[in-house]
């Protein structure tokens, strides 16, 4: 019986170590908010250049290994910067009006269009306003 108890309690302790190994700490949980919000006033400012209504989301388990300290939302910003200068040039407004979402990647994947969504994977230090633009180009 005491076995049973020893390896119950055994048992316990191990689950609740791996449960604290998984929670995100105070210090992160803060910088992601940082990010969204962040992120939020870039959609804004991007929303009132093309007349748009976008909602801003960072997809958070792409940038599982984005280096602590870099900032994803800036990243994803030239992706908003060459959005802007397509609405700004009038070719793709009416597309861009339609947007519904922008999602901030950190997966590397690039510019990605699917329905009323735009979707930017961004990698670490790289701008992404002239590939995105490039694709916009041919997408709207």
């Amino acid at each position: 019986m005491v076995l049973v108890r020893v390896l119950r309690a055994g048992c316990l302790l191990a689950a609740l170590a791996a449960a604290s190994a998984h929670a995100q700490s105070l210090k992160s949980l803060r910088a992601q908010d940082g990010e969204e919000a962040a992120l939020a006033r870039e959609v804004s400012y991007t929303n009132s250049v093309c007349g748009a209504s976008m909602a801003a989301s960072i997809d958070w388990r792409s940038a599982a290994g984005w280096p602590e300290g870099e900032s994803l939302a800036a990243a994803c910003d030239g992706a908003l910067g060459a959005l802007e200068a397509v609405c700004r040039s009038g070719a793709g407004k009416p597309r861009a009006q339609g947007l519904k979402s922008f999602v901030c990647a950190g997966d590397g994947s690039g510019p990605a269009l699917r329905g009323a969504s735009f979707r930017y994977g961004a990698s670490p230090g790289v701008n992404g306003f002239g590939e995105t633009k490039s694709y916009l180009d041919g997408a709207l």
